[in-house]
């Protein structure tokens, strides 16, 4: 999708989202790389491949769930001792998989959901500092690096109390890192000065169970950048970027939200769900104010965990348990559905015309897919579990397991 690269100029330190896209060297800066679509540009890499086409693969530290960011020749990812005690944030060559630097923050073990990890959240990166967020129950710790590794500052922005453990994902938007604390407690969207990490604004939140929705953000018709943030509580709502101001709202989710909003031509939606299993979509149209209803509403061939991907018209909704669901982004109505078998977790990206989705198994399966079409091209096979989203920068697939990483040339 064109329209949800609009953010790269903004991590160069500009506020607005209106932007021409440099898909020359395109870098992948936070969860679902830019504006957190889950789509790259890039061309080149193969629909199959054997473990002799990796340029590198290598073991981590620790575990973790998160999915790797990367800004020219630099791969970041977080992981963490079993215990929950030690956490990293953890810097490579993205060509070559030397490990370049690290970081350990000390925490407390913490209640986790058995597909949830000490170090489930991704990092962020702008190309001059990289963000990651920890935490336990008695604390959540936003901390930032320069990319050479020297510590900026670290901010405790208090107690998260959850049912299945903390898995936050921070963005970068131009001087701000956006950090959204939604527990089953007081919770908040916080806007830091990425430079100094000070607090330029706070926004309180009604609150129910955790959310773990990444934020999106988009340039309104009215010119008014906005942050687009979810959870069960409070629905999918727009905040005002510079101030953190609520400028429109959905109704609530009845259930949790995990994916992460996907934003089309039209409107915005997200998913929430329980029990491995979509429950409710809404398709909240773009640039209103006050209490908005959604354009339509879906309940069926839905996902919990992994976000959708729109791509020309469509939407592909990868379910939990295995099946592929294509649909039209106007209306919601089914295109086709195909079953993929497997259980997944990872969101699902769009590359070189395909998808690629990694099952909870750790089997990269490779599909062609469009209004007309599905064909599924390969499986590879990556020897470990993974609940990690795959990433692409600069020529380079990059696949995770809980304790390895992937890197995937193009050819």
């Amino acid at each position: 999708m064109r329209r949800c690269l609009w953010t790269w100029l903004a991590l160069f330190g500009c506020l607005s989202v209106n932007f021409v896209t440099d898909v020359s060297a395109e870098n992948w800066p936070r969860f679902r790389g830019p504006n957190g679509a889950g789509i790259s540009s890039e061309t080149g890499f193969p629909e199959t491949w054997t473990e002799n086409d990796y340029a590198w693969v290598i073991n981590l530290p620790g575990i973790g769930h998160c999915s790797p960011v990367i800004w020219d020749d630099q791969l970041y990812v977080t992981a963490g001792e079993t215990d929950g005690t030690v956490r990293r944030l953890l810097c490579y060559d993205a060509k070559t998989g030397v490990e370049r630097w690290r970081r350990e923050l000390a925490l407390n073990d913490v209640h986790l959901h058995l597909k949830n990890s000490h170090a489930s959240g991704s990092p962020a990166t702008d190309g001059r500092h990289v963000v990651a967020v920890f935490g336990d129950e008695t604390q959540l710790v936003a901390g930032c690096w320069t990319v050479d590794g020297k510590e900026l500052w670290r901010q405790d922005l208090g107690e998260f109390l959850s049912e299945h453990g903390p898995a936050c994902s921070p963005i970068i938007q131009g001087n701000l890192v956006i950090v959204c604390k939604e527990m089953k407690g007081p919770s908040a969207i916080f806007a830091l000065d990425v430079e100094t990490g000070k607090l330029v604004w706070k926004t309180e939140r009604e609150f129910r169970r955790t959310s773990y929705a990444t934020p999106i953000v988009r340039t309104r018709k009215d010119g008014v950048d906005e942050v687009i943030c979810v959870s069960g509580m409070m629905g999918i709502t727009g905040l005002e970027l510079k101030t953190g101001k609520m400028l429109w709202k959905s109704p609530e989710f009845p259930m949790r939200t995990v994916g992460s909003p996907v934003l089309t031509e039209k409107a915005v939606l997200n998913l929430c769900g329980s029990g491995g299993s979509g429950k409710l979509l809404m398709a909240i149209p773009l640039d209103q104010t006050g209490e908005i209803e959604p354009l339509y509403t879906m309940s069926q061939k839905i996902p919990y965990v992994p976000t959708p991907i729109y791509k020309d018209g469509l939407l592909f909704f990868l379910l939990d348990g295995g099946i592929l669901h294509c649909a039209n982004a106007e209306n919601g109505e089914e295109v086709w559905v195909e079953r993929l078998g497997g259980k997944f977790t990872a969101s699902p990206i769009w590359l070189d015309g395909r998808i690629y989705a990694v099952d909870e198994e750790g089997t990269v399966v490779v599909m062609k897919v469009g209004a007309e079409e599905f064909r599924e091209l390969a499986r590879v096979p990556l020897g470990e579990m993974s609940h990690s989203t795959p990433a692409v920068a600069n020529g380079r697939l990059y696949f995770k397991t809980a304790t390895k990483l992937f890197c995937l040339p193009a050819k």
